[in-house]
C-alpha cells in the first residue's frame, strides 16, 4: 500500500464518524413522520397504540402563549414576503404542540383550496377565540392583514402577561395554604398519637391539658375516626357548588360574588374593564362596527355580569345611543374614568383608539395593584405561619413540659 493510500484510509475514518453524527442529528430533529390533516387522515386501519395517541392529542389544548407567538411569527413572515398560507405551514412543521401543528396543517390546507383564512380558523374554536377570527377576517376584508396579525399578536401577548401576573400573584399565597394544610394533617395523623401515648403513659389527665392540646385531640379523634364522613362531605358540597353554578341564575349569583370579594373582587373588575376596552379597541381598529365589535366582546368576557351589561350596551347602541351613556349606569362595573374616555372617543370619532389608550393605562394600573397585593400578602402570611407554627409548639411543648414538671 502506497503512502498515499495510507492517508487516504486514515482521512476517511474521521469524515464517515462526522456522517454518522450529522445522520444521527438529522433523525434527531424530526418532530414528527408525516403531516396529520383533519378530514384527509384517517386512523381506522392503525395500530391501537396509534389510535389512542391520536385521541389524546386531539383532545389537548394550546396555550395562549404559543398561540400569542404563532401571530407574531406568521405577521414577521407576511411581512417578509412569504405568503401567509407557506408562512402557516413553516410555523406548523416546527411547533412541538402536536396538536396545533394538525390544526395548523388543517388551516393551511383548507387555504389553499380557496378557503379563507378566517374560515378555516373558525373551523377550530376551542382554539381560535371568535376575537381572533374576526380581528383576521377583517383584516382580509380591508386588505389589511399584515397589520391586523401585528395587532393580534399584541393582544393575545397582553392576555398571555396578564394571566402569567394573575397566576404568579395567586402561587406564592396557594402554595403557602396548601402547605399549612399538609403539615397540620400530618401532625394530626402521625405525629400526634405519638405524644398522645406518652401523656397516657405518665398519667396526664385530659382534663389538665391546655386548651389548645385538648382542641387538637378533638381534631385528632375526628379526623382519625371519621375522615371518611369528611371525605364524602367535600365531595358532596363541591358537587353542590357544581351543579349550583351550571344554572343561569347560579352561574349569575357566583360571578357576582367574585366581583364582591374585598381587595380580588376590585382587581377582577379592573381585569374585565381591560378584557372590555382592549378588546374594542383592537376589534374597531381592525374594522369591525361597533355592534359587531361588542357581540364578539361580550362573547369573550366569561363574567356574566359583564355580558349581561354588555347585552344592555348593544341594545343602547342599535337604538341610537352611546356606549358611555348605557355604561354610566353601572358604575360598579365600569370606572367613571374609563365612561369619560370613552365618551370623549364617541364625540372624536376616535373610539377604537381611545379604547386602546385606556387598555393600556388599566394595564399599568393593574401590574401596580398585583404590586401592591403582593406586597400586603407577605406580611400577612407570614404573620399566620407564625400564629400556626406558635399554636402547634404551645398544644405539642406544654404538656411535654407539664410531663417534666410532674416527672421531677
Amino acid at each position: 500500500m502506497t503512502e498515499e493510500d495510507k492517508q487516504k484510509k486514515v482521512a476517511g475514518k474521521p469524515t464517515r464518524k462526522i456522517d454518522s453524527f450529522l445522520k444521527k442529528i438529522a433523525r434527531s430533529g424530526k418532530v414528527r413522520n408525516k403531516e396529520i390533516i383533519y378530514g384527509v387522515y384517517d386512523n381506522k386501519g392503525a395500530p391501537l397504540t396509534v389510535r389512542i395517541n391520536d385521541f389524546f392529542v386531539d383532545h389537548s389544548g394550546v396555550k395562549i402563549g404559543e398561540k400569542s407567538y404563532f401571530f407574531h411569527m406568521i405577521a414577521v413572515m407576511v411581512d417578509a414576503g412569504i405568503p401567509v398560507v407557506n408562512a402557516i405551514k413553516a410555523y406548523g412543521s416546527r411547533t412541538e404542540n402536536e396538536r396545533f401543528s394538525r390544526v395548523l396543517n388543517t388551516v393551511a390546507y383548507n387555504s389553499e383550496r380557496g378557503m379563507s383564512l378566517s374560515d378555516s380558523m373558525s373551523r377550530f374554536p376551542d382554539v381560535f377565540t371568535e376575537v381572533e377570527i374576526g380581528v383576521v377576517k377583517s383584516g382580509e376584508q380591508v386588505g389589511k392583514l399584515r397589520e391586523m396579525l401585528f395587532k393580534l399578536s399584541s393582544q393575545v401577548g397582553r392576555v398571555h402577561e396578564l394571566k402569567m401576573k394573575l397566576w404568579s400573584a395567586a402561587f406564592y399565597p396557594l402554595a403557602v395554604l396548601f402547605t399549612l394544610v399538609f403539615v397540620a394533617v400530618a401532625m394530626l395523623v402521625w405525629v400526634f398519637p405519638t405524644l398522645l401515648n406518652l401523656l397516657n403513659e405518665g398519667g396526664v389527665e385530659f382534663g389538665d391539658l391546655p386548651f389548645v392540646t385538648r382542641l387538637l385531640v378533638h381534631s385528632h379523634e375526628i379526623v382519625t375516626g371519621y375522615w371518611w364522613a369528611i371525605l364524602i362531605g367535600l365531595i358532596l358540597v363541591y358537587g353542590a357548588f357544581k351543579l349550583a353554578v351550571v344554572t343561569s341564575y347560579g352561574a349569575k349569583w357566583w360571578d357576582y360574588i367574585k366581583l364582591k370579594i374585598p381587595v380580588l373582587g376590585v382587581l377582577l373588575r379592573r381585569v374585565y374593564v381591560l378584557q372590555f376596552v382592549a378588546l374594542i379597541g383592537v376589534l374597531i381598529e381592525s374594522g369591525l362596527p361597533v355592534i359587531k365589535a361588542l357581540k364578539t366582546t361580550k362573547n369573550a368576557i366569561p363574567n356574566r355580569m359583564f355580558k349581561l351589561k354588555i347585552k344592555d350596551i348593544i341594545q343602547t347602541v342599535n337604538d341610537g345611543g352611546k356606549i358611555s351613556d348605557s355604561a354610566s349606569s353601572a358604575q360598579f362595573l365600569f370606572p367613571p374614568e374609563v365612561i369619560e374616555m370613552l365618551r370623549v372617543g364617541e364625540k372624536s370619532a376616535a373610539l377604537g383608539s381611545v379604547a386602546e389608550k385606556v387598555s393600556e393605562q388599566y394595564q399599568m394600573e393593574i401590574d401596580h395593584s398585583l404590586k401592591r397585593l403582593t406586597s400586603v400578602f407577605e406580611p400577612v402570611l407570614i404573620l399566620f405561619v407564625g400564629l400556626f407554627v406558635a399554636i402547634l409548639a404551645i398544644a405539642v411543648m406544654a404538656p411535654i413540659f407539664d410531663l417534666s414538671s410532674v416527672v421531677s
